[in-house]
Protein backbone atom coordinates (compact mmCIF):
# COMPACT_ATOMS: atom_id res chain seq x y z
CA UNK A 1 0.00 0.00 0.00
CA UNK A 2 1.06 3.46 -0.71
CA UNK A 3 1.75 6.23 0.98
CA UNK A 4 1.33 10.01 0.12
CA UNK A 5 2.91 12.38 1.73
CA UNK A 6 2.44 16.45 1.12
CA UNK A 7 5.47 18.43 1.19
CA UNK A 8 5.12 22.46 1.31
CA UNK A 9 8.42 24.22 2.64
CA UNK A 10 8.67 27.88 2.22
CA UNK A 11 11.00 29.53 1.83
CA UNK A 12 12.57 25.98 0.03
CA UNK A 13 15.73 24.55 2.08
CA UNK A 14 17.75 21.92 0.77
CA UNK A 15 19.27 20.86 3.97
CA UNK A 16 15.80 20.10 5.34
CA UNK A 17 14.51 18.52 2.05
CA UNK A 18 17.39 16.27 2.02
CA UNK A 19 16.83 15.26 5.55
CA UNK A 20 12.71 14.55 4.58
CA UNK A 21 14.07 12.80 1.16
CA UNK A 22 16.49 10.36 2.59
CA UNK A 23 14.50 9.46 5.77
CA UNK A 24 11.20 9.31 3.19
CA UNK A 25 12.78 6.82 0.97
CA UNK A 26 13.78 4.65 3.75
CA UNK A 27 9.78 4.27 4.40
CA UNK A 28 8.94 3.95 1.23
CA UNK A 29 7.04 6.96 0.84
CA UNK A 30 5.47 8.97 -2.19
CA UNK A 31 6.18 12.70 -1.87
CA UNK A 32 4.78 15.65 -3.58
CA UNK A 33 6.23 18.53 -3.34
CA UNK A 34 4.52 21.69 -3.74
CA UNK A 35 5.65 25.15 -2.75
CA UNK A 36 2.76 27.68 -4.42
CA UNK A 37 -0.49 28.04 -5.86
CA UNK A 38 -2.06 25.61 -2.71
CA UNK A 39 -5.30 26.22 -3.64
CA UNK A 40 -5.28 23.71 -6.36
CA UNK A 41 -4.76 21.12 -3.52
CA UNK A 42 -8.66 21.51 -2.74
CA UNK A 43 -9.12 17.33 -4.41
CA UNK A 44 -5.81 16.21 -3.06
CA UNK A 45 -6.18 12.93 -0.61
CA UNK A 46 -3.24 11.67 0.84
CA UNK A 47 -1.60 10.21 4.08
CA UNK A 48 0.11 13.05 5.74
CA UNK A 49 1.66 16.31 5.42
CA UNK A 50 5.18 18.43 5.96
CA UNK A 51 4.28 21.82 6.01
CA UNK A 52 6.26 25.04 7.15
CA UNK A 53 3.12 27.59 7.97
CA UNK A 54 4.09 30.72 7.32
CA UNK A 55 1.03 32.49 5.10
CA UNK A 56 -2.51 32.80 5.27
CA UNK A 57 -2.43 30.06 2.30
CA UNK A 58 -0.64 28.15 4.33
CA UNK A 59 -2.85 27.86 7.21
CA UNK A 60 -6.05 27.82 5.36
CA UNK A 61 -4.12 24.70 3.31
CA UNK A 62 -3.68 22.97 7.29
CA UNK A 63 -7.33 23.24 8.04
CA UNK A 64 -8.34 21.92 5.15
CA UNK A 65 -6.28 18.82 5.51
CA UNK A 66 -7.20 18.37 9.20
CA UNK A 67 -10.80 18.67 8.29
CA UNK A 68 -10.30 15.60 6.14
CA UNK A 69 -8.04 13.75 9.20
CA UNK A 70 -5.09 14.44 7.24
CA UNK A 71 -2.05 14.59 10.06
CA UNK A 72 0.02 17.50 9.11
CA UNK A 73 3.30 18.24 11.22
CA UNK A 74 4.77 22.06 11.02
CA UNK A 75 8.65 22.52 10.87
CA UNK A 76 8.46 25.95 11.97
CA UNK A 77 6.60 28.09 14.70
CA UNK A 78 5.50 30.98 13.04
CA UNK A 79 2.22 30.73 14.07
CA UNK A 80 2.39 29.77 17.57
CA UNK A 81 -1.35 30.01 17.98
CA UNK A 82 -2.22 26.69 16.10
CA UNK A 83 -2.42 23.52 17.80
CA UNK A 84 -0.06 21.58 15.56
CA UNK A 85 2.56 19.16 15.94
CA UNK A 86 5.53 20.49 15.36
CA UNK A 87 9.26 19.64 15.02
CA UNK A 88 11.24 22.91 15.09
CA UNK A 89 15.04 24.28 15.82
CA UNK A 90 15.83 25.14 19.49
CA UNK A 91 15.31 28.65 18.29
CA UNK A 92 16.39 30.15 21.93
CA UNK A 93 19.63 27.45 22.47
CA UNK A 94 20.60 29.23 18.95
CA UNK A 95 20.47 32.56 20.09
CA UNK A 96 22.27 31.42 23.68
CA UNK A 97 24.93 29.89 21.11
CA UNK A 98 25.37 32.88 19.29
CA UNK A 99 26.04 34.84 22.64
CA UNK A 100 28.33 32.42 23.99
CA UNK A 101 30.47 32.32 20.66
CA UNK A 102 30.85 36.50 21.02
CA UNK A 103 31.18 36.07 25.00
CA UNK A 104 34.95 33.76 24.04
CA UNK A 105 35.94 36.53 22.16
CA UNK A 106 35.47 38.71 24.95
CA UNK A 107 32.91 41.40 22.96
CA UNK A 108 31.06 43.65 25.54
CA UNK A 109 29.00 44.97 22.94
CA UNK A 110 26.47 42.85 20.39
CA UNK A 111 23.41 43.84 18.89
CA UNK A 112 20.62 41.56 16.84
CA UNK A 113 19.62 42.96 13.05
CA UNK A 114 17.25 41.41 11.34
CA UNK A 115 15.05 42.77 8.03
CA UNK A 116 11.83 41.63 9.84
CA UNK A 117 10.14 40.28 13.06
CA UNK A 118 8.16 36.93 13.67
CA UNK A 119 7.65 34.57 16.42
CA UNK A 120 11.17 32.97 15.59
CA UNK A 121 13.06 36.45 15.32
CA UNK A 122 12.16 36.41 18.92
CA UNK A 123 12.62 33.12 20.31
CA UNK A 124 16.05 33.62 19.07
CA UNK A 125 16.51 37.03 20.30
CA UNK A 126 15.17 35.95 23.71
CA UNK A 127 17.84 33.25 23.91
CA UNK A 128 20.56 35.52 23.20
CA UNK A 129 19.26 37.88 25.76
CA UNK A 130 19.26 35.25 28.69
CA UNK A 131 23.10 34.56 28.65
CA UNK A 132 24.33 37.53 27.56
CA UNK A 133 26.16 39.63 30.45
CA UNK A 134 27.44 42.85 28.24
CA UNK A 135 26.02 45.57 27.50
CA UNK A 136 22.19 45.31 26.65
CA UNK A 137 21.78 43.33 23.20
CA UNK A 138 20.63 46.38 20.53
CA UNK A 139 18.13 45.17 18.55
CA UNK A 140 17.72 46.85 15.03
CA UNK A 141 14.31 45.45 13.15
CA UNK A 142 14.33 47.34 9.70
CA UNK A 143 10.36 46.37 9.23
CA UNK A 144 10.00 48.25 12.84
CA UNK A 145 12.40 51.02 12.16
CA UNK A 146 9.82 53.76 10.99
CA UNK A 147 10.68 54.20 7.41
CA UNK A 148 7.82 53.12 6.21
CA UNK A 149 9.24 50.79 3.80
CA UNK A 150 8.97 46.99 2.84
CA UNK A 151 11.35 44.91 4.76
CA UNK A 152 12.99 44.48 1.58
CA UNK A 153 12.87 48.10 0.20
CA UNK A 154 17.24 48.46 -0.30
CA UNK A 155 17.70 52.14 -0.57
CA UNK A 156 16.45 52.88 2.56
CA UNK A 157 18.15 49.82 4.31
CA UNK A 158 21.09 51.04 3.37
CA UNK A 159 20.69 54.50 5.27
CA UNK A 160 18.79 53.36 7.89
CA UNK A 161 21.34 50.28 8.96
CA UNK A 162 24.20 52.21 7.83
CA UNK A 163 23.72 55.07 10.40
CA UNK A 164 22.97 52.69 13.18
CA UNK A 165 26.29 51.11 12.41
CA UNK A 166 28.09 54.07 12.02
CA UNK A 167 27.01 55.04 15.72
CA UNK A 168 27.22 51.87 17.67
CA UNK A 169 29.97 51.00 20.08
CA UNK A 170 32.99 49.52 18.67
CA UNK A 171 34.03 46.71 18.67
CA UNK A 172 30.87 45.29 17.56
CA UNK A 173 29.34 42.30 17.39
CA UNK A 174 26.34 41.47 15.20
CA UNK A 175 24.04 38.55 15.56
CA UNK A 176 21.54 38.14 12.45
CA UNK A 177 18.15 36.49 11.97
CA UNK A 178 19.83 34.25 8.87
CA UNK A 179 22.53 34.63 6.54
CA UNK A 180 21.12 36.71 4.00
CA UNK A 181 20.38 39.23 6.85
CA UNK A 182 24.54 38.91 7.79
CA UNK A 183 25.21 39.58 4.08
CA UNK A 184 23.15 42.83 4.44
CA UNK A 185 24.91 43.82 7.27
CA UNK A 186 28.59 42.81 5.78
CA UNK A 187 27.19 44.96 2.43
CA UNK A 188 26.48 48.03 4.38
CA UNK A 189 29.47 47.81 7.03
CA UNK A 190 31.81 47.91 4.43
CA UNK A 191 30.27 50.94 2.37
CA UNK A 192 30.66 52.47 4.89
CA UNK A 193 34.61 52.16 5.73
CA UNK A 194 33.60 50.19 8.71
CA UNK A 195 36.31 47.18 8.49
CA UNK A 196 34.93 43.59 8.91
CA UNK A 197 35.74 41.66 11.50
CA UNK A 198 37.73 44.40 13.38
CA UNK A 199 34.80 47.29 14.01
CA UNK A 200 32.21 45.13 13.17
CA UNK A 201 32.40 41.23 13.65
CA UNK A 202 29.48 39.40 12.06
CA UNK A 203 27.50 35.69 12.80
CA UNK A 204 25.01 34.60 10.93
CA UNK A 205 22.51 31.80 11.45
CA UNK A 206 21.52 28.85 9.10
CA UNK A 207 25.52 27.92 7.94
CA UNK A 208 24.12 28.96 3.57
CA UNK A 209 27.74 28.09 2.20
CA UNK A 210 26.39 29.81 -0.99
CA UNK A 211 25.75 32.91 0.83
CA UNK A 212 28.47 32.53 3.81
CA UNK A 213 31.45 31.85 1.44
CA UNK A 214 31.25 34.24 -1.45
CA UNK A 215 30.72 37.26 0.75
CA UNK A 216 34.01 40.12 0.49
CA UNK A 217 34.65 38.75 3.79
CA UNK A 218 33.09 35.18 4.24
CA UNK A 219 30.58 34.96 6.93
CA UNK A 220 30.74 32.69 9.97
CA UNK A 221 27.30 31.03 10.89
CA UNK A 222 25.43 29.11 13.51
CA UNK A 223 24.96 25.61 11.95
CA UNK A 224 21.10 25.37 12.21
CA UNK A 225 20.31 21.47 11.96
CA UNK A 226 17.55 21.85 9.71
CA UNK A 227 18.36 18.07 7.76
CA UNK A 228 18.02 16.78 11.19
CA UNK A 229 14.62 18.62 11.18
CA UNK A 230 13.62 17.21 8.39
CA UNK A 231 14.52 13.16 9.75
CA UNK A 232 12.61 13.55 12.89
CA UNK A 233 9.37 15.54 11.16
CA UNK A 234 9.47 12.56 8.99
CA UNK A 235 9.59 9.94 12.31
CA UNK A 236 6.72 12.33 14.07
CA UNK A 237 4.25 11.95 10.81
CA UNK A 238 4.89 8.55 10.86
CA UNK A 239 3.97 8.30 14.56
CA UNK A 240 0.43 10.66 14.16
CA UNK A 241 -0.49 8.65 10.92
CA UNK A 242 -0.23 5.12 12.46
CA UNK A 243 -1.90 6.46 16.13
CA UNK A 244 -3.40 9.90 16.76
CA UNK A 245 -1.74 11.80 19.01
CA UNK A 246 -3.91 12.75 22.28
CA UNK A 247 -3.62 15.66 24.51
CA UNK A 248 -1.43 18.40 23.67
CA UNK A 249 0.14 18.16 20.31
CA UNK A 250 4.33 17.51 20.67
CA UNK A 251 6.73 19.98 20.05
CA UNK A 252 10.41 18.65 19.34
CA UNK A 253 13.84 20.68 19.62
CA UNK A 254 16.64 20.40 17.24
CA UNK A 255 19.42 21.79 18.62
CA UNK A 256 22.33 23.77 16.74
CA UNK A 257 25.30 22.04 15.62
CA UNK A 258 27.89 24.94 17.25
CA UNK A 259 29.30 28.09 15.22
CA UNK A 260 31.16 27.22 11.62
CA UNK A 261 33.59 30.22 11.68
CA UNK A 262 34.70 31.86 8.64
CA UNK A 263 36.53 35.72 8.49
CA UNK A 264 33.89 37.65 9.60
CA UNK A 265 34.38 36.77 13.48
CA UNK A 266 38.27 36.30 13.45
CA UNK A 267 38.87 38.98 16.02
CA UNK A 268 39.35 38.93 19.53
CA UNK A 269 37.12 42.11 20.53
CA UNK A 270 40.05 44.60 22.66
CA UNK A 271 39.80 48.36 23.31
CA UNK A 272 43.48 48.73 24.08
CA UNK A 273 44.65 49.94 20.58
CA UNK A 274 48.01 48.88 21.15
CA UNK A 275 46.83 44.94 22.47
CA UNK A 276 44.26 45.38 18.83
CA UNK A 277 47.60 45.93 16.51
CA UNK A 278 49.84 42.86 18.22
CA UNK A 279 46.53 40.79 17.62
CA UNK A 280 46.48 41.75 14.23
CA UNK A 281 50.15 41.68 13.38
CA UNK A 282 49.78 38.19 14.62
CA UNK A 283 47.02 37.07 12.91
CA UNK A 284 48.55 37.78 9.19
CA UNK A 285 51.58 36.70 10.26
CA UNK A 286 50.73 33.07 11.02
CA UNK A 287 52.20 31.39 8.71
CA UNK A 288 55.28 32.75 9.62
CA UNK A 289 58.02 31.79 12.29
CA UNK A 290 57.50 34.94 14.91
CA UNK A 291 57.00 35.57 18.17
CA UNK A 292 57.32 38.74 20.84
CA UNK A 293 60.66 40.35 19.57
CA UNK A 294 59.34 40.73 15.94
CA UNK A 295 55.91 42.36 17.28
CA UNK A 296 57.28 44.78 19.48
CA UNK A 297 59.54 45.82 16.72
CA UNK A 298 57.16 46.12 14.06
CA UNK A 299 54.45 48.17 15.85
CA UNK A 300 57.78 50.42 17.05
CA UNK A 301 57.52 49.70 21.29
CA UNK A 302 59.22 47.49 23.72
CA UNK A 303 58.47 43.79 23.59
CA UNK A 304 57.66 44.38 27.60
CA UNK A 305 55.28 47.11 26.93
CA UNK A 306 53.61 44.34 24.16
CA UNK A 307 53.82 42.02 27.16
CA UNK A 308 52.29 43.58 29.34
CA UNK A 309 49.30 44.82 27.18
CA UNK A 310 48.68 41.54 26.99
CA UNK A 311 48.50 40.63 30.42
CA UNK A 312 46.00 43.36 31.45
CA UNK A 313 43.88 42.94 28.48
CA UNK A 314 44.06 39.40 27.91
CA UNK A 315 45.22 37.30 31.19
CA UNK A 316 47.54 35.36 28.91
CA UNK A 317 51.67 35.46 27.17
CA UNK A 318 52.35 36.38 23.75
CA UNK A 319 53.15 33.11 23.32
CA UNK A 320 50.09 31.59 24.35
CA UNK A 321 47.79 33.78 22.07
CA UNK A 322 50.28 32.86 18.64
CA UNK A 323 49.16 28.87 19.80
CA UNK A 324 45.59 29.46 20.29
CA UNK A 325 45.25 31.76 16.80
CA UNK A 326 47.55 28.94 15.17
CA UNK A 327 45.34 26.33 16.46
CA UNK A 328 41.90 28.48 15.97
CA UNK A 329 43.01 28.54 12.10
CA UNK A 330 43.92 25.15 11.87
CA UNK A 331 40.30 24.07 12.89
CA UNK A 332 38.41 26.59 10.29
CA UNK A 333 41.19 25.01 7.33
CA UNK A 334 40.47 21.51 8.34
CA UNK A 335 36.55 22.20 8.18
CA UNK A 336 36.28 24.81 5.45
CA UNK A 337 38.79 23.57 2.99
CA UNK A 338 40.45 20.31 1.42
CA UNK A 339 44.45 20.98 2.58
CA UNK A 340 46.26 18.34 3.75
CA UNK A 341 47.27 18.10 7.39
CA UNK A 342 51.00 18.91 5.53
CA UNK A 343 49.48 21.69 3.96
CA UNK A 344 47.89 23.48 6.46
CA UNK A 345 50.83 23.08 9.04
CA UNK A 346 52.58 25.09 6.87
CA UNK A 347 49.94 27.87 6.16
CA UNK A 348 49.93 28.15 9.98
CA UNK A 349 53.66 28.21 10.93
CA UNK A 350 54.40 24.47 12.53
CA UNK A 351 57.38 23.87 10.77
CA UNK A 352 56.83 20.00 11.93
CA UNK A 353 53.94 17.94 11.30
CA UNK A 354 54.47 16.20 14.81
CA UNK A 355 54.25 19.32 16.67
CA UNK A 356 51.12 20.43 14.82
CA UNK A 357 49.52 16.84 15.67
CA UNK A 358 50.48 16.95 19.65
CA UNK A 359 49.34 20.68 20.54
CA UNK A 360 46.04 19.89 18.66
CA UNK A 361 45.49 16.84 20.27
CA UNK A 362 46.65 17.86 23.75
CA UNK A 363 44.11 20.72 22.81
CA UNK A 364 41.08 19.09 21.57
CA UNK A 365 41.34 15.31 22.19
CA UNK A 366 41.39 14.50 18.71
CA UNK A 367 44.01 14.14 15.80
CA UNK A 368 43.86 16.61 12.80
CA UNK A 369 42.15 14.29 10.48
CA UNK A 370 40.05 12.77 13.16
CA UNK A 371 38.55 16.31 13.74
CA UNK A 372 37.81 16.75 10.31
CA UNK A 373 36.48 13.87 9.72
CA UNK A 374 34.26 14.55 13.12
CA UNK A 375 33.04 17.55 11.41
CA UNK A 376 32.18 16.08 7.93
CA UNK A 377 29.68 14.36 9.74
CA UNK A 378 27.96 17.04 10.83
Amino acid sequence: MSVNILITISPSSPDRLRGIAEAAQKRGWHLMVQSRLLHRLDGWSGDGALVTVRSEDEIRLVRRLRRKGIPVVDLTIEHPELRLPRVIGDHAEIGRCAARFFADRRFTHIAWFSSDWTHVHALRFVGLCEVWEGEPPIRWVFSQSGSGRRADHWPSLVRWLGGQLAAAPKPLAVVTYDDSDAARVEHIALARGLAVPEEIAILGIGNDTLLCENQQVPLSSVRHDTEEAGRRGVALLEELMSEPHRGAPPCLLVSPRGVVERASTDVIAVEDPLLAAALGYISLHLAESFGLAQIADALGVSPSRIQSAFTAGLQCRVGGEIRRQRLARVRLLLENTTLTVSEIANQTGFQHLSHLSMLFRKTTGLTPSAWRAAHARQ
